[in-house]
């Protein structure tokens, strides 16, 4: 069975245009081949710099030919009450190349009946296929940024195309696409080679293998790891990768070759970090640790440049280092010949926002904030609270001028340089943390206290100058600010109170004269949601499923950590027949009195009646129960609590007549129905849950 080859060459692709072909290429093949009807053994896409290739084996030589039944518009759009086609069964049939005669009407499958036209088989050779399969391929990816040029076309890629080939087996398929006529020839590498023939599509790897090109992106991958495994191994160390830059690299190059070069000794005084972070942060070099710990003056590359030139290679990229550790060393210098004293003077004149105020100004909303946390949670802010004094210490550092992703660290680095203690140290370098869903957490508590003051300060700040985040667009990393919150708080059980918080931080703000434009109230109610948002999302991906987490975030039982434990509690209840019990009981309750006014605002009061009495006796009897359990954080004792007293509210709706004629009485009973659904969402809201469901 035929395999067939596309090949499009362009210029050099960005790393992240590489990654989303190779997610959304596979897909966007599958699709062309399965709207042709055009059945595969096996799809292979393959990423290099200058070219994507797609690799289809065990196709078809043409299409079956068998009819197939394509589905319209539902029947009763399609024909009127008279039953005469409408304009949409017409342009459908027009569509399909049918008469509108030719049309039938039978169930679809959600039941309904649709109409359907029944179609003629293509059986079009494969070799036709191939220009509109290609073209589906180059103009399905999304790219995060495009280009378009050439003659008006309106085609847009990620960079401009340069040519195509088009194989199957050894035949070449000529067309011509935006002007790109599509051949056999493919590039080599843009310095080792020269122009390729594919000679079959089976020998595409091998052919621009020998004009200088892995064009496989795994394989790629595996050259360069081995390649830097054994170049550490012989030195007795191990490549770091911290600021993961291999996937860069993968993308960088299409005939990787290892460079090691070497560290003048002398800039192998500065601390570690700034070493690694000028090594990766736009070299993409990798740094070689030994087993305790320290690096070896050395760095290893991965060069897309003719290997004969190696030497000449290795001596440019030690001189691109030597001079940013250069500017690192100078920077380091200066800044420690400053002191802490002066760096801290500096945040005096930077300005953190024009709305909010200068860094000098976030220094001391940090300290309070982590004394609020601190009397919030009943914990030692003492460490926390020196650890904020010293927070933004680096932003008035030269080195983090240059080197932005070091701020945190030079901080902390200058700290234990004037002797500070070690755990305001730590707290002052992870107060940034977590970096991201993957990151790790602070691992001290007065880390954990000022990385959520910090959290909380961003927040506030933000939407009280309304400057929230977008469904496109959160410039300030609010998200992330928010879900590193809750994070810290799950991981670290503490039952923070957000709304709190956010208060004390919004009258900080107003007493250092920010020049906040949103009220107290709307600002706490959106962060609020902002936050309950983040925190189900994180339900959700530790197993507890959304509605046990809606139905927890709406009744208030407690803090972050309190909801977090209901919430899962309630989840992993869900098959338990005491939850559907006071399910039930709740949700009747709430439909009886959902399209009525009577009984709102009033407190049910004795009148003699048994079966409403009995009902209210049960009411009684439950709710020392359910609060206690709330109390308790104990979701098992509320839902047997509520289970009690379900059995009482079925018979209360087979004794008493609830909507009574009489207005009185009708009033009465349904603020005593309101009052029992009130007390039975104590346990859970149980309104957005689903019968019977487990999510």
């Amino acid at each position: 069975m035929p395999e067939l080859l596309l090949e499009i060459g362009c210029e050099e692709l960005p790393s992240s245009a590489c990654r989303e072909l190779i997610d959304q290429a596979p897909g966007v093949v599958t699709a062309a081949l399965d709207a042709y009807g055009l059945a595969h053994t096996d799809l292979a896409v393959w990423v290099a710099p200058r070219r994507f290739a797609v690799s289809v084996t065990g196709l078809p030589e043409r299409q079956s030919g068998e009819a197939k039944s394509v589905s319209g518009p539902p029947a009763a759009a399609a024909f009127d009450a008279d039953g005469k086609p409408t304009k949409a069964a017409e342009g459908f049939a027009k569509k399909q190349g049918v008469t509108v005669q030719d049309l039938v009407v039978r169930a679809g499958r959600d039941g309904r009946e649709v109409v359907f036209a029944e179609v003629a088989g293509d059986a079009r050779e494969l070799a036709e296929l191939v220009p509109e399969i290609a073209k589906r391929l180059i103009e399905g990816i999304r790219f995060g940024k495009t280009m378009r040029w050439g003659d008006g076309t309106g085609l847009r890629f990620s960079r401009p195309i340069r040519w195509i080939v088009a194989k199957i087996d050894d035949r070449t398929i000529p067309f011509d696409l935006h002007g790109l006529v599509a051949g056999d020839v493919s590039q080599g590498h843009r310095f080792i080679g020269g122009p390729a023939t594919i000679a079959t599509a089976a020998g595409y790897r091998d052919a621009v293998r020998a004009v200088g090109v892995v064009a496989d992106h795994v394989e790629r991958r595996a050259t360069i790891t081995a390649a830097l495994d054994a170049a550490a191994a012989e030195r007795g160390a191990t490549w770091r990768d911290p600021l993961g830059k291999i996937e860069e690299v993968v993308h960088l190059v299409e005939w990787p070759s290892l460079i090691v070069g070497t560290i003048r000794e002398d800039h192998m005084r500065l601390p570690s970090k700034v070493l690694v972070t000028a090594m990766q942060s736009h070299q993409r070099y990798f740094p070689l640790e030994r087993p305790d710990g320290t690096l070896v003056p050395a760095f290893l590359a991965i060069s897309n440049g003719d290997p004969v030139h190696a030497d000449v290679i290795t001596r440019g990229n030690e001189g691109v280092l030597s001079a940013r550790l250069q500017d690192a060393t100078f920077s380091f210098d200066k800044d420690t010949a400053a002191g802490l004293d002066e760096l801290d003077r500096r945040l005096d004149t930077i300005v953190f926002h024009q709305k909010l105020g200068t860094l000098a100004d976030k220094r001391e909303r940090l300290v309070a904030g982590v004394t609020a946390l601190g009397t919030q949670l009943g914990v030692d802010s003492t460490a926390a609270q020196a650890a904020a004094k010293l927070a933004k210490v680096d932003q008035g550092a030269v080195l983090v001028a240059e080197f932005s992703e070091l701020q945190g660290y030079a901080g902390a680095h200058y700290a234990r340089l004037a002797g500070r203690p070690e755990d305001v140290c730590l707290a002052v370098e992870e107060h940034y943390l977590p970096e991201g869903p993957d990151s790790p957490t602070p691992s001290s508590e007065a880390g954990a206290l000022l990385a959520c003051a910090e959290k909380v300060d961003a927040l506030v700040g933000a939407f009280a100058i309304n400057e929230r985040p977008t469904s496109s667009k959160d410039p300030y990393g609010l998200r992330r600010s928010a879900a590193g919150l809750v994070r810290i708080a799950l991981e670290r059980g503490w039952d923070l109170v957000p709304r709190e918080l956010f208060a004390a931080s919004f009258a900080t703000f107003g007493v250092q004269g920010a020049k906040l434009s949103q009220p107290l109230d709307e600002t706490l109610d959106a962060l609020d949601g902002f936050v309950a948002d983040r925190l189900a999302f994180h339900l959700e991906g530790s197993g507890t499923g959304a509605e046990s987490s809606a139905a927890t975030q709406a009744i208030g039982v407690g803090g972050l950590a309190s909801t977090a434990t209901w919430a899962a509690g309630l989840h992993a209840a869900r098959s338990d027949d005491r939850f559907w019990a006071a399910w039930e009981a709740c949700n009747r309750c709430v439909r009886v009195t959902a399209k009525s006014d009577a009984g709102v605002g009033d407190t049910w009061a004795p009148a003699g009646d048994v079966g409403e009495q009995a009902l209210a006796d049960a009411v009684a009897a439950a709710r020392p129960g359910i609060e206690a359990a709330r109390t308790a954080g104990d979701v098992d004792a509320a839902l047997a609590a509520g289970a009690a007293l379900a059995p009482a509210v079925d018979t209360f709706f087979v004794d008493v007549m609830v909507n009574a004629e009489d207005p009185t009485d009708r009033a009465r009973r349904h603020a005593l129905v309101r009052e029992t659904a009130a007390l039975l969402t104590r346990i859970a809201d149980f309104t957005v849950v689903t019968q019977g469901g487990t999510r």
